[in-house]
Parts: structure tokens; C-alpha cells; sequence
């Protein structure tokens, strides 16, 4: 057995860092275990060889071992492929500029979301290597807007499946099909697993249902496009590898009628599962998926809000994580506590009006009720008593019975309370939200609802007459849908306003002249590092304990804390950054609470191993770099 030193020795005796093994069949595993590695230098860890066999055009049409013409001469010669590509060798970053430059020749939105796709089929490195230089201008090609139009002409433009794609109709072989993909990751080169534990080849599954995508609605199987973008993220945000990680689509059918007429829609062309059956089958997934992956990280993504709620419920002791709900929940609670510290208020002093009681504004709430619950110590009925939550029907009040959602009941307020509340327009019954403004006179307004421009000049006025520092979060997506531009905001409270947005806005110039940097409540800024966290500690679980120890991380680095003027959140070009404090929050509370099962992270907390806890999360983040090939038979 090759151990990993001498790996890296024999790579750094190379003048390429090529060199050709003797036939082995074995891997070490200080080599392949990954993120359960032995500890290995974070500068050292791009310098151990990747083991193949494979060579000529195989190699080359292999995502994750192709370097284009970044093959140094003696790669081209050790693997026969010197007649394969033009003769010249480029260099990553001369690679990239080229890339960059066609991505910019592409037309449209959905022509560079594809490009994109395009380049991560031929070249792995090279697609994240131009995402993470990049970052802030691609997220919204490779994720939204772009996800959406792609998801949506997913059967139109078909070219290369990738991912997991799980049928009803042919639930039965689930098992095996997992297994497939199982199989397939362990033959790839680099796969970190240990030799005794080949179901170890996984550290997260990212899983959707297709059913609420990207407020686009039922997707069905297109909604396989979300699952990989969103595994994307979590290897651009934390680096977490991308060959662990597995890209699901749960195809239930779909009720998008236009599906249905569409003759190359490629999904099951059924209305939409219901019920017990669909229960029972997303339960045999769950279970295939923790015999198989036992160790895996499951993130659920668009589901729909039921389903999403049922099932955070549901599967609350295995390592699970919804992004719509917490996520959503978990960034908007980080920027809210950068503000009030920067107002110098208390979270339990807030009164918070959520305009938009959907899933990202229960999500939201819940969040923020965590929260009061674990950082002030407020039991959960005193919690829920800070929010008024206003949907389309109105402020949420207990009459309203069961047309409430079951997400919607603990924030519902008692019909007493608002008995003798003034109405904007006296004949209608529900309150509206600018009647729930002048009753409440709230600190905090969020919104959720996808109104474009809700939040009005008379309603911001009317919040501000009462609030020193009005704390105002529009959060929907895209800007188009936003509740209110953040230069209005500025303007209709004289400047006072602390502002963060769902999309991204250009600083706005205040009444004395200086600029206000509006923090985007992006959520790649925290929920990457909640996983890779999770996956780093092999925790039981996801607790709303180590969701907060994330969440006071980032509000932690808010840059606002320095300067008021300053967004309240860092800046998503440092996201790989801003996750090694994240997920060293994530652990250190997994930790703690006796949640963690990774016997060498437990270690290097307690200071056991020799090198810091931060240190120790950037050598287990994948690098979007070339790394030495070694030739075996």
C-alpha cells in the first residue's frame, strides 16, 4: 500500500507530478478517505496524485480527470494522448480567460446557463475554477434566474443526463438504482471512501421533489437541474467535494398541463402523487438512501410547503436540512442580528411584521423563533409572540381555522387582540398590511410575498415615524418581485433604514452623500457551510442548536459591525472564507452537544491533533485546481 506521504513525496519529485505505479488494486486510505482523512496539510493536499487507469480519449472524456490543454508533456505522453489535443499547454487561468470570453459571446441568460452546463460535462476543474472566479456575476446563470428558465425547457434542451433520476413507476428498483450510482462513484478515480466501508463514497444528497421550483411552480423531472445547481453551490461555497455529492429528482409526476402536451417532456406524464403513496415512497427513498449512504447529509430543496414542513418534522433525527425553510431562515435571522446590534437593540425587544406566510416567511419566522428561544430564553408561545404574519387573506388570526397551514397556526393571533383595529378600508374584514403597520408599529418588516413593490411609501413612512432604526429585509426574488427598491427605502426614512435584500442591488447614495452597501440575503452565504459541517462531524443530526452556532458566525462577520454603512452581511466573493468560520461555529457546537461521531474532528476540537479547528476545515475543502495523475494498471 502507497501511503500518503510518500504519494506526496513521489509528486513532488516529479518535475510534472506524473509518474506511473506499479498495478495495484488497493488505495490507501489516508489517500481516499476524503473528508474522514487522516490530517493532511491544507498546502499538501493538491499535491496527492489522483489514481487511473484510465487513458487517450477515456481520459479525456472523463469531467473530473480532464485538463483540456492543461496536460503537461509528460501526461500527454504517460497517458497517449498526445495527438488528442492541439500542442500548445495552457495554464488553468489562461484556460479560464478563454472560457470567460465565450461565456460573455453567449446571448442570453438560458445560452450561458447552458454553456455552463456544457463546460462542467467536459472539464470539472475548469467549470469551478471560472464559477469561483466569478462567482457574483454567474450565481444567477447557474442558479437563479437561470436555473428557473432552464428547468423549465429541461426536456427541449436535453443533452447529457446527469444526477439521479428516481420514477415512481419504477420504484422497485430504487435500491438498485442507488446502488448503480453508488458503484459508479467508487470507480471513479479520487473517490474519497475507505476500503472496509465502500458505502462511505457519499457525503451529500441533494433531493427534489420538482413540486414549488423557484417560484415557477410544478417542474416535474426538469426540477433535476435545481438539485445540480444546488450541489454546485456547496462545493463553490465550502468545498465540498463534488464527486460526493448526488443530485436527486424524485419524479411523482407532474400537475403542469403544459407538460403534458409537450411531446418531449421526459418525465412520467401522471398527475401529481398524493397521499399515502407518495409518503411511502419518499420514505423508501429516505431509508434507501441512510442504509446505503449512512453517513450522507440530506438536503431537500422545492418541495412543496406541506410536504416540506411534514418532512423537516419527520426526518428531524437523521442529518437533514431544508434550504427553503431553514436556509432562507437561517440568513435572514444572521442579518437581522447584524442590525440590531448595530441599532443596539435586543432580539427580544423586536416586533416583526412577515409580509408573505409561505414557506420562506415561516421558514423565516421559525428561524428567528429558534432564535428567541435559544439565544434570549423565551419559551415558544412568548417567541411566536413577536410576529404578525400577513398573507394574501390578510393578518393570520385564529378564526381563520383550517384554512391556516399547519406552519401558519403558532403565529396565528388571537381574534380578540385585533378586534378593534382600525381597517384602511372598513367594509373589508381582513386586515391588511398597512393596517397591521400602524397597529403594530414594528422594528422589523420582511418580505416574502413575491408583490412587486408592496412596501409602498406610505406604509415605509408610517413604519418609520415610530422606529429610530427601521429594519426592513424585501427578500423576494428575482428584483422584479422585490417588495420595495432599497433607494426608496433610504429616501422615505430620511437614511435611517438598515436594508437587506433577496437580490442583489448596487449601494445607494444617502441624503449626506456617503453610499449604503445593501447586504443580498443570499443563502449559498451560510447553508454550504451548515452541510460541510454536518459532514465534518458525521453528526446524528442537523439541531436547530448548530443551525444557530452557524447563524451567530455569520452575523459575527457582518462588516456592518465595523461600519454602519457597511452591509450587514460579508460580501458573497468571500463565501469560502466566511464558511471556515461557519462551519467552525457547526462543529464546534456538534461537538458540544455530543451530536458529532467523527472520531478525529472530536479530536482536533479538543485540540488533540495538532493543528487549529480552522486550519483542519480548509484541508478538507475541495479545490478547483489541477492535480497530479499516476498511471496504474
Amino acid at each position: 500500500m502507497i501511503s500518503g506521504s510518500r504519494m506526496i513525496g513521489r509528486a513532488r519529485n516529479s518535475l510534472s507530478g506524473v509518474s506511473k505505479a506499479p498495478t495495484s488494486t488497493t488505495t490507501s486510505v489516508s489517500a481516499r478517505r476524503g473528508l474522514s482523512a487522516a490530517v493532511i496539510r491544507n498546502e499538501d493536499k493538491n499535491l496527492i496524485p489522483i489514481r487511473t487507469n484510465l487513458k487517450g480519449s477515456q481520459l479525456l472524456n472523463t469531467p473530473r480527470l480532464n485538463k483540456g490543454a492543461g496536460f503537461t508533456r509528460e501526461e500527454r505522453s504517460i497517458f497517449g494522448i498526445e495527438g488528442f489535443l492541439p500542442y500548445d499547454v495552457h495554464s488553468l487561468e489562461k484556460q479560464c480567460l478563454r472560457a470567460w470570453n465565450q461565456l460573455l459571446k453567449q446571448p442570453s441568460v438560458i445560452l450561458k446557463h447552458a454553456f455552463l452546463a456544457s463546460l462542467r460535462d467536459q472539464n470539472q476543474v475548469l467549470f469551478y475554477r471560472l464559477m469561483q472566479d466569478h462567482l457574483k456575476e454567474l450565481l444567477g446563470i447557474l442558479y437563479t434566474p437561470g436555473a428557473a428558465e432552464a428547468v423549465a425547457q429541461y426536456s427541449s434542451l436535453f443533452r447529457r443526463p446527469i444526477g439521479c433520476f428516481i420514477s415512481f413507476p419504477n420504484q422497485d428498483g430504487m435500491r438498485a438504482q442507488l446502488e448503480s450510482h453508488l458503484k459508479d462513484i467508487n470507480r471513479t478515480a479520487d473517490v474519497a471512501y475507505d476500503a472496509g466501508n465502500p458505502n462511505d463514497a457519499i457525503d451529500l444528497v441533494v433531493v427534489t421533489d420538482s413540486e414549488a421550483i423557484l417560484g415557477i411552480g410544478d417542474q416535474g423531472v426538469g426540477g433535476i437541474t435545481i438539485s445540480t445547481s444546488k450541489a454546485a453551490l456547496y462545493t463553490l461555497g465550502a468545498g465540498i467535494n463534488p464527486n460526493r455529492i448526488l443530485p436527486v429528482v424524485l419524479d411523482c409526476g407532474t400537475d403542469n398541463h403544459a407538460l403534458f402536451s409537450d411531446p418531449l417532456y421526459m418525465g412520467w406524464k401522471r398527475t401529481r402523487l398524493r397521499g399515502k403513496n407518495y409518503d411511502k415512497f419518499v420514505d423508501k427513498f429516505i431509508q434507501n438512501c441512510r442504509e446505503l449512504f449512512p453517513n450522507a447529509v440530506i438536503h431537500f430543496e422545492d418541495f412543496g410547503m406541506t410536504n416540506a414542513h411534514r418532512f423537516m418534522e419527520k426526518y428531524k433525527d437523521i442529518p437533514m436540512f431544508n434550504d427553503d425553510i431553514q436556509g432562507t431562515g437561517a440568513v435572514a435571522l444572521a442579518a437581522l442580528l447584524a442590525a440590531i446590534r448595530v441599532s443596539g437593540e435586543r432580539l427580544k425587544d423586536q416586533r416583526i411584521v412577515i409580509y408573505g406566510a409561505g414557506s420562506a416567511g415561516m421558514g423565516i419566522a421559525d428561524q428567528i423563533k429558534d432564535g428567541l428561544t435559544i439565544l434570549e430564553g423565551l419559551n415558544k408561545d412568548e417567541a411566536a409572540r413577536r410576529f404578525w404574519c400577513v398573507d394574501r387573506n390578510g393578518l393570520l388570526v385564529e378564526s381563520m381555522g383550517n384554512s391556516l397551514r399547519h406552519a401558519q397556526m403558532a403565529y396565528a393571533r388571537p381574534d380578540e387582540e385585533v378586534k378593534g383595529w382600525k381597517r384602511e378600508n372598513e367594509e373589508q374584514e381582513a386586515l391588511r398590511l398597512l393596517d397591521v403597520i400602524r397597529e403594530v408599529k414594528p422594528t422589523v418588516l420582511i418580505g416574502t410575498s413575491t408583490h412587486t413593490r408592496a412596501f409602498n411609501e406610505e406604509i415605509i413612512r408610517e413604519m418609520a415615524k415610530h422606529v429610530e432604526r427601521p429594519i426592513i429585509f424585501p427578500m423576494s426574488n428575482p428584483t422584479s418581485l422585490c417588495e420595495v427598491d432599497p433607494e426608496d427605502a433610504m429616501t422615505w426614512t430620511d437614511g435611517r433604514a438598515l436594508v437587506a435584500t433577496g437580490s442583489p442591488f448596487s449601494p445607494v447614495t444617502l441624503p449626506n452623500g456617503d453610499e449604503y452597501t445593501v447586504a443580498q440575503t443570499n443563502n449559498a452565504l451560510i447553508y454550504p457551510a451548515l452541510g460541510l459541517g454536518a459532514i465534518l462531524a458525521r453528526s446524528k443530526t442537523i439541531s436547530p442548536s448548530m443551525i444557530m452556532a452557524g447563524v451567530n458566525s455569520l452575523a459575527s462577520l457582518s462588516p456592518a459591525l465595523k461600519n454602519p454603512e457597511a452591509s450587514l452581511l460579508p460580501d458573497l466573493a468571500d463565501v469560502r472564507a466566511v464558511s471556515v468560520d461557519v462551519t467552525a461555529g457547526v462543529v464546534r457546537q456538534a461537538v458540544e452537544e455530543g451530536n458529532a461521531t467523527d472520531q478525529q474532528t472530536i479530536k482536533v476540537v479538543k485540540g488533540e491533533m495538532g493543528i487549529s479547528l480552522e486550519d483542519y476545515i480548509r484541508s478538507r475543502m475541495w479545490d478547483a485546481v489541477y492535480r497530479p495523475l499516476e498511471l496504474v494498471d
